[in-house]
C-alpha cells in the first residue's frame, strides 16, 4: 500500500469511529443523568484534547511519524477507559485523550499531520483531487459510522453503549499498523526540524496570524452546530431516538461526501477561495432555517440542504493552505490554525447547552449560522486578491 493510500485508509478508519462516538457520547452522558451543561462539557473535553495534541505537534518537535504513533496509542487507551469506567471525571479524561472529532471535519492532530504531508505525496496538478478524495473517504466512512449508531443493541442500556467505545481501541490499533509502513513524510527542507515558529518565513507568519483569527471565527460558530450538539438538539427538541439520529446523520454524511467529490472539480474551474466562500455562505443560510420550520421534517430537510454545501470548503481550504505555505511549514501551519480553531470551538458547546437549558432551542443554530456567515465574508475580502 502506497503512502497516499495509507493516509486515506487511516482517515477512513478514524472518522468511522469518530462519527459513531460523536453521536453516542452526548447521549451516553445524558443517560448517565447529566444535564445539558455537563453534556456540553463532555464535548468541550474532546475539543480540548485536540487542542493539546496540536500544541504538542507544534512545540515539542516529535516528528511527524512519531506523533502519529503517539496519538493513535492514546486513542486506543481512551477506548479502554470509556468501556470500563462510569466515574465522570475518568470519562472526561478519556474523551480528552481520544483525539476524535465532534464534527465531520477534523481539527485534531491526525488531520494536521496528514493534510500537511499529503501535498508532498502527490503531483501538484492532482493536489485538489487528492484533498477531495481524502475528504470523500472521511465523509463516506462518517456516514457509515453514524448509521452504525442506529444498531438496536446500542439503545438497550448504558452498558451496551459502553461496549461501542471499544471501537476506539480497535481504531487506534489499526492506525498503528497503517502508520508502521508509512514512509517519506518527514520534511527534507533545511531547518524543518525546528519546533514552534522558527521554520516560518516572515510573510508566512502573517498569513498564519490572519488565518488563525479567521478560522477561529469559523470554528467558534461551528462549535454551536457540531454533530454532537446537533444530535443532542434533535434529541432534546423532538425526542428523536438514537436509531433515528443514526439514520439522519448517515444520510447527511452521504450528502456531504457527494458534495465534496464535486468541490475539487469546482475549485479547478473557479478557484479554491471562491468555492470555499460561495458554497459555505449558502449552506449557512440553510443552517439558520433549521429551527424555523417547527417540525422535525422541516428541520431535517434544511439540515440536508445545509449538508449539501457546508463542507465543500474543507478540501479547498486545505488546498489553499498548501498553496500559501511551503512543505516545512504546512504541518505546523495546520497544527497552529487547528489549535486556534479548537480553542474557539471549546466554548461554543457549553454555551449551546446553556441556551437550550434556558429554553432558547433555536439559539445554537442561529448563533452558529450568523457567525459563520461573518467568517465567509471576512476571509473572502481578506484573500480575494491573493488566492483565486
Amino acid at each position: 500500500m502506497g503512502p497516499e493510500l495509507r493516509l486515506y485508509a487511516s482517515k477512513g478508519v478514524r472518522v468511522y469511529f469518530s462519527s459513531l462516538m460523536s453521536i453516542l457520547a452526548p447521549i451516553y452522558l445524558a443517560r448517565l443523568g447529566l444535564g445539558p451543561l455537563m453534556v456540553g462539557l463532555g464535548v468541550v473535553a474532546i475539543a480540548a484534547g485536540n487542542m493539546a495534541s496540536n500544541v504538542a505537534i507544534t512545540w515539542l518537535g516529535l516528528g511527524r511519524r512519531r506523533s502519529l504513533f503517539l496519538f493513535a496509542s492514546l486513542m486506543a487507551v481512551s477506548g479502554l477507559l470509556l468501556a470500563s469506567v462510569e466515574w465522570i471525571p475518568a470519562i472526561y479524561l478519556a474523551l480528552f485523550l481520544s483525539n476524535v472529532s465532534t464534527t465531520g471535519t477534523e481539527a485534531g492532530p491526525f488531520q494536521s499531520i496528514e493534510a500537511g504531508v499529503l501535498p508532498r505525496l502527490v503531483d501538484q496538478r492532482r493536489r485538489n483531487r487528492a484533498f477531495g478524495a481524502y475528504n470523500v473517504v472521511g465523509y463516506a466512512t462518517s456516514s457509515v459510522g453514524a448509521l452504525s449508531s442506529a444498531i438496536p443493541y446500542l439503545s438497550l442500556s448504558v452498558s451496551s453503549m459502553r461496549t461501542a467505545f471499544l471501537g476506539l481501541t480497535v481504531s487506534g490499533a489499526v492506525m498503528l499498523a497503517i502508520y508502521y509502513g508509512l514512509r517519506g513524510i518527514e520534511s527534507d527542507s533545511t531547518g524543518a526540524v525546528r519546533p514552534g515558529l522558527a521554520s516560518f518565513r516572515p510573510h508566512a507568519l502573517r498569513d498564519l496570524r490572519n488565518l488563525s483569527a479567521l478560522f477561529s471565527m469559523d470554528a467558534f460558530g461551528g462549535g454551536f452546530v457540531s454533530q454532537s450538539v446537533l444530535s443532542y438538539w434533535f434529541y432534546a427538541t423532538y425526542h428523536t431516538s438514537l436509531t433515528s439520529l443514526g439514520e439522519i446523520f448517515a444520510v447527511a454524511n452521504v450528502i456531504t461526501a457527494l458534495s465534496i467529490y464535486g468541490a475539487s472539480a469546482l475549485a479547478d474551474r473557479i478557484g479554491n477561495l471562491r468555492t470555499m466562500v460561495y458554497t459555505h455562505l449558502l449552506s449557512n443560510v440553510f443552517l439558520v432555517l433549521v429551527p424555523v420550520g417547527g417540525t422535525i421534517t422541516w428541520a431535517v430537510s434544511f439540515l440536508f440542504l445545509r449538508q449539501s454545501m457546508s463542507q465543500m470548503d474543507v478540501p479547498t481550504r486545505q488546498a489553499m493552505m498548501a498553496e500559501l505555505f511551503e512543505d516545512r511549514e504546512r504541518v505546523g501551519a495546520n497544527a497552529i490554525t487547528n489549535t486556534f480553531r479548537t480553542v474557539s470551538s471549546t466554548v461554543s458547546p457549553s454555551v449551546a447547552g446553556y441556551m437550550m437549558s434556558s429554553g432558547a432551542s433555536w439559539g445554537p443554530l442561529w448563533a452558529g449560522g450568523f457567525i459563520k456567515i461573518a467568517y465567509d465574508l471576512s476571509i473572502y475580502f481578506s484573500y480575494r486578491h491573493r488566492v483565486k
